[in-house]
């Protein structure tokens, strides 16, 4: 808290989309932090590989959408520290709100805590002040703006742009009622997770396939490819639990299927070796046509799908993010507008396009973890790439989708090919 003071503080709104932390000294908004033990010894969850359903219960203390908790407030940081059986092991689970960082900073906050409690299990406290101190000030975002912009593409820009009374009283009414409301329609999605892994022995298979289609293949990155691969399985799987099949003419031609890819801007905006560590995601939406996804996945339908998306994935440069920026900071209550519209389709996707940063280097002095997993709990039809167990060695991928849809992805032979079930 002495580092990172703005886990102390409360969100508060404008009432029309402008929401801010404020850290008050005379009000602070305790960060939930809870300590627990288990009955479960280590052993166990190794033995299961992990997986969800070894774990005690409870774990998770916030859920996957921003709400307020038990004492009525939206936490800014929610810490969960259970000891299993016998000090045999320590599960700690760790949740910041998009409010105030993204993946990046969520690492650097794990990252800060273990440098500080190595320092305090070395006897030099003091050296805490010698710590860099990060900022969360979005106004080094407005300072590093390109002087060029590029338009957004059309999209996004509809997407951001267009007004509904959903999206706007959406974005009226308080951060905890918002928060509310869409913690319990993505509850009622109950949509289902796992966990898959990607090994690099897949990817060049993959690569040695679509060579024939696309000559300079090894030049795509692995994110492309699992971004065009994921989006396929899910539409595919989407037709199969419908009823339908990909020739049975059910299918209006027009037919498309929202895509928001998510990226990582810090780069774009020459602030990656800052301490800025607040949030700086910015979506792309795009609608590839549902009928060439839905085709059966060979060479020549997953090279046409990476060629679709290739100026989603290629165009992201300091223009096209400073036009974004300008976009959002000209509508403060624009952010509800793809909130309300992804929320409510029971197909659109969300894929976040970076590797998520690796949580393995969370050293409080004993090593690297055993193991890193994301909650089960999470909104559908949404794929996150993670730092690989063995990180030398591919990526792991979090898939969502409802039930029915999530069936028919364990049953798609092309994707299993590919990425092997973790749990």
């Amino acid at each position: 808290m002495q580092c990172l003071p703005v886990f102390a503080g409360r969100i508060k709104s404008t009432g029309v989309g402008n929401v801010s932390v404020v850290i008050d000294a005379n009000d602070i908004n305790t960060p939930e932090y809870i300590e627990d033990t288990s009955d479960i010894p280590f052993s166990r969850l190794k033995d299961a590989g992990f997986n969800w359903s070894a774990w005690p219960n409870g774990v998770a203390t916030a859920g996957p959408m921003t709400c307020a908790g038990v004492d009525g407030e939206i936490k800014l940081i929610n810490v969960h520290v259970i000891r299993l059986k016998n000090n045999s092991g320590l599960l700690i689970y760790l949740s910041i709100p998009h409010y105030v960082l993204d993946g990046e900073g969520h690492m650097e906050v794990m990252r800060r805590w273990c440098q500080i409690y190595r320092l305090m299990d070395n006897r030099r406290l003091s050296a805490v002040d010698e710590l860099p101190v990060y900022t969360f000030d979005r106004a080094i975002l407005q300072q590093n703006l390109s002087d060029e912009r590029s338009p957004v593409d059309s999209m996004t820009y509809k997407t951001f742009t267009e007004s509904g009374y959903l999206s706007e009283w959406f974005a009226w009414i308080s951060p905890k009622l918002r928060g509310y409301i869409l913690s319990k329609v993505v509850g009622r999605q109950h949509a289902e997770a796992h966990l898959f892994h990607v090994s690099n022995k897949s990817f060049a298979s993959l690569r040695e396939l679509l060579r024939s289609h696309i000559p300079d293949i090894d030049t795509v990155s692995v994110n492309h490819l699992l971004l065009s691969l994921a989006t396929k399985t899910l539409a595919q799987s989407q037709m199969v639990a419908d009823g339908r099949t990909f020739d049975d003419g059910a299918l209006a031609k027009d037919a498309i299927l929202p895509v928001a890819v998510i990226f990582e801007t810090r780069e774009q905006l020459g602030i990656e070796n800052s301490n800025y560590i607040g949030n700086v995601l910015m979506p792309k939406i795009t609608t590839p046509s549902l009928k060439k996804l839905e085709s059966p996945t060979d060479a020549k339908s997953l090279a046409s799908t990476l060629s679709t998306f290739n100026d989603t994935v290629n165009n992201i440069g300091p223009p096209l993010v400073s036009s974004h920026i300008d976009m959002v900071s000209n509508r403060p209550s624009c952010f509800t507008r793809p909130i309300t519209r992804f929320v409510r389709s029971k197909t659109a996707m969300s894929f976040v396009y970076d590797v998520m940063p690796d949580m393995y280097v969370a050293d409080f002095g004993n090593g690297r973890p055993e193991w890193v997993s994301p909650i089960q709990p999470f909104r559908a039809n949404a794929v996150l790439l993670l730092t690989s167990h063995d990180t030398t060695d591919g990526v792991d991928v979090f898939m969502t989708a409802f039930p029915k849809v999530m069936k028919e992805v364990l049953k798609n032979e092309f994707w299993t090919s590919i990425a092997k079930i973790i749990y």
